[in-house]
C-alpha cells in the first residue's frame, strides 16, 4: 500500500466516505487540469500554494485550523 497512489487506494475498502471521495475529486482535478503547472513547480512550492488556498477557503467559513506546512 505504501507505493499506491490516491487513484489506486481510495475505494479499496468497499465503503468510501466523504473525505475519500473529495480526496479523489481533488486529485483528479489537479492531475487533469493542473498537471502542466505542477510539473513545472518544486513540490515545496506546490504544497505551500495549496496550503494557502486551503487557508483562504477556510477563512470564509470561520474555521481557525491551518493546513500543515512543510
Amino acid at each position: 500500500m505504501e507505493n499506491e497512489t490516491v487513484f489506486q487506494s481510495d475505494f479499496q475498502s468497499g465503503s468510501p466516505d466523504e473525505v475519500s471521495i473529495l480526496r479523489k475529486q481533488l486529485a483528479i482535478s489537479l492531475k487533469f487540469h493542473h498537471s502542466d503547472t505542477l510539473a513545472r513547480l518544486p513540490i515545496e512550492v506546490a504544497v505551500q500554494v495549496m496550503a494557502e488556498v486551503w487557508d483562504a477557503c477556510h477563512r470564509n467559513n470561520g474555521v481557525k485550523q491551518s493546513a500543515p506546512r512543510r
